[in-house]
């Protein structure tokens, strides 16, 4: 509670003294207390560089709007700070609960294609083989086409291309592809 009326008295706007003059100096001064703040409340130390810069660019945007007794100025920053490292903090909790339901979505991907099929292992690397033979776009519209599911229009937006070029060059890779399966004799 002490923090919220310290930061409510921070910023008034009855005081002469913009925050934004003051900015540049408050940085060379607090940056490092800044860091430290953030550090000592387990943010890894390349994460806590980037908070400062996000609480200095916040400072920065306020100060438009606010105005701050220069001897408050440390204060509200740091007050700046904590909002700061509320927004990262869940931040992380919700790019860990995605991390954890990507991973058993891969588990149970990897699970699926684990199920022994007679020769399908094989049949699946060599055909990732032949992709790597085409040339780089045409690998790239197979693999957006076959593996993650797009359409050839969604393709063409993907890639920046005319849906016509996609067409034809998947026909084409499709064709070189079915040659070489079976010239190997794995497809007839």
């Amino acid at each position: 509670m002490h923090g919220t009326t310290a930061l409510t008295v921070a910023v008034t706007r009855s005081t002469p003294a913009p925050v934004n003059g003051d900015l540049a100096d408050a940085f060379r001064r607090e940056a490092s207390g800044l860091l430290g703040f953030f550090i000592k409340r387990d943010v890894p130390a390349e994460d806590a560089a980037d908070l400062v810069s996000d609480t200095f660019l916040a400072a920065w945007q306020s100060s438009r709007t606010s105005r701050v007794e220069p001897d408050l100025l440390r204060a509200w920053l740091f007050g700046i700070a904590r909002k700061v490292l509320s927004r990262y903090r869940r931040g992380r909790s919700r790019r860990s609960a995605l991390s954890d339901r990507l991973r058993a979505t891969l588990a149970a991907d990897d699970m699926t294609q684990q199920t022994p099929v007679a020769g399908g292992h094989e049949l699946g690397e060599h055909v990732r083989s032949l992709i790597a033979c085409l040339p780089e776009i045409d690998q790239e519209i197979v693999r957006l086409v076959y593996w993650d599911g797009f359409t050839q229009e969604e393709v063409s937006t993907v890639l920046g291309k005319p849906a016509t070029a996609v067409r034809a060059r998947l026909s084409r890779a499709r064709k070189v592809l079915r040659d070489q399966l079976a010239e190997s004799g794995d497809v007839e």
